[in-house]
């Protein structure tokens, strides 16, 4: 009988391991959400670029000049379609061009429907804030 074939590379965290991530994010505070969202991006971009450690992924540096192209782009975002359990696009890492600009659209996309996802009045404040972009863009048509 043969051993088990091991991966070199570990496993991504499935959205099976306990409660939904969404869930688990929602119990977070904010700065933790933040936290642990950027810590699982960087995580993974360091699996797929074959590092060992996330100390090569700033949080702030493009995923261009980390080495990520149009193929680690799209095993980046499988690895993290994983990770989440929610669809995102294979264009993810040229959307949303950092770590920290991807954690930030993982948070938008996990905890949307959660209470906790925004301050109170924020609702109210985006739609004011469409309102005035919609004001603004008709006064540049008109004039």
């Amino acid at each position: 009988v043969r051993g088990t074939r091991r991966s070199a590379a570990p496993a991504a965290p499935s959205a099976a391991d306990g409660p939904p991530l969404a869930a688990r994010l929602a119990a977070l505070p904010p700065a933790e959400t933040h936290r642990t969202l950027l810590g699982l991006v960087r995580g993974h971009a360091a699996a797929v670029l074959g590092h060992a450690s996330t100390e090569l992924i700033g949080a702030a540096r493009p995923f261009r000049e980390l080495g990520f192209d149009s193929l680690t782009g799209v095993e980046l975002r499988n690895r993290l379609m994983a990770a989440t359990g929610t669809r995102l696009p294979a264009a993810l890492v040229f959307d949303h061009p950092t770590p920290e600009a991807l954690a930030r659209h993982l948070a938008d996309r996990l905890l949307a429907g959660s209470p906790s996802a925004a301050p109170p009045g924020a609702a109210e404040l985006d739609r004011l804030d469409a309102l005035a972009a919609e004001l603004a863009g008709a006064g540049a048509d008109g004039a």
